[in-house]
């Protein structure tokens, strides 16, 4: 369904969101790239080593919980400060040289704990400041993070082979956030800080629609982070690739899902949420056959890169949808969605590895469709008009 065109308006609170959305994600990004480089130097299992994933994802959880509180009394511009420059703080513990095994555990946790805590400022301003375009505007800074997200691995193994250590490459996004800390200024009017704004919202009721665009959402989440986790699993197991090779042809999922985002963010001018959706998760089920039905490598990763094409524009356009549907109560929609972000993020390919040990992976991956199935049966169950989607003014 085609509506009036709205293109975002690319201002400095826009590109301050953007950068500092798309900076924590290089962290985040690198992170994976760090774990066997850390272990090393302080000499723990794989198991043990593991444990900065699941405190990475408990802060998310825990700063997802706070950041609802937290927006109804300080408002967007505070959180947002205080977040990011609690996720510096957390980003420069875990790298800290010589770090103990407590001291990068607790990094990774306040970093992330503080992550979310800003992302969810973010992307509730985002939508408001943004009206009509907010869903495209979301694409954009989704786009933003992909871009610098595929850039973080390259710096870490760039400055794992020179002098300066695979620390100088997280380091980037420490000094990035820093400079965005100052380019938004002392003035936080500007992202509607004041949280007397935001009385209705501690006494409203969350419009039961929310729920089910939460639902949906959650059902993106898990789409998303299974693939990216266990996709290099299909091709070791599949076609014969060697660890390095699997791990490296990751990248075609999430190539695909910068070019996804990019053009989705021009698609999202002129078509609903919910068509693009639909689409969406039709091209990721078609892809999905292609990548888990052949063993030539050739046709796995043409599936995987398809498929990151698809899965692209779903958590963006996901939380924009729940956004839109929460009837004026932004900033707790945004911090709900998070909440379910990690909730997904911590369970569904954890799931899907048990699964695997019991069934083999093989089978065990076809968690994936029935993630998309749901999400596909929510679109079709409980759709949302195209005019609800665009009438959302700025404030």
């Amino acid at each position: 369904m085609t509506v009036a065109p709205a293109r975002p308006r690319r201002d400095k609170p826009t590109w301050i969101c953007y950068l500092q959305n798309g900076f924590f994600a290089w962290f985040i990004y690198a992170f994976g790239s760090t774990q066997a480089l850390l272990r090393d130097e302080q000499g723990t299992t794989r198991s043990i080593a593991a444990l900065h994933g699941t405190f990475l994802a408990t802060g998310s959880l825990v700063g997802s919980l706070l950041a609802g509180k937290a927006l109804m009394y300080w408002g967007r511009g505070t959180v947002m400060r205080v977040g990011g420059i609690g996720a510096i703080a957390g980003i420069i513990i875990y790298t800290t040289p010589n770090g103990s095994f407590p001291v990068t555990l607790g990094g990774a946790f306040l970093a992330a704990m503080c992550g979310s805590f800003f992302v969810s400022a973010l992307n509730a301003f985002v939508m408001d400041h943004q009206g009509e375009a907010g869903a495209s505007a979301l694409l954009e800074t989704n786009a933003v993070a992909a871009f610098l997200g595929l850039l973080a691995p390259l710096a870490i193994g760039i400055a794992t082979a020179t002098v300066l250590g695979w620390r100088a490459g997280i380091w980037v996004a420490v000094v990035a956030l820093v400079i965005v800390e100052f380019a938004r200024g002392r003035n936080l009017d500007e992202y509607r800080t004041a949280a007397s704004e935001l009385v209705h919202e501690r006494r409203d009721k969350m419009p039961r629609e929310v729920y089910w665009s939460l639902g949906l959402f959650m059902a993106f989440v898990a789409t998303e982070f299974s693939m990216t986790f266990w996709s290099a699993d299909l091709l070791r197991e599949r076609c014969g690739f060697e660890a390095g090779a699997a791990a490296a042809s990751i990248g075609a999922i999430t190539g695909g899902m910068l070019i996804g985002r990019l053009v989705g963010a021009r698609l999202a001018e002129r078509h609903a949420a919910d068509f693009l959706l639909r689409a969406s998760v039709v091209l990721s089920l078609l892809a999905f056959v292609l990548a888990w039905s052949f063993t030539l490598w050739p046709a796995v990763i043409l599936g995987l890169a398809v498929g990151g094409v698809g899965i692209s524009v779903q958590t963006p356009l996901g939380i924009a949808r729940a956004i839109q549907v929460s009837d004026g109560l932004t900033d707790r929609a945004s911090a709900l969605a998070l909440v379910f972000a990690s909730i997904a993020v911590a369970s569904a390919p954890i799931a899907l590895g048990v699964l695997a040990d019991h069934i083999g992976f093989h089978l065990a991956f076809l968690m994936v469709p029935v993630f998309l199935g749901i999400a596909l049966t929510i679109l079709l169950v409980r759709p949302v008009a195209a005019p609800e989607l665009n009438v959302h003014q700025p404030a």
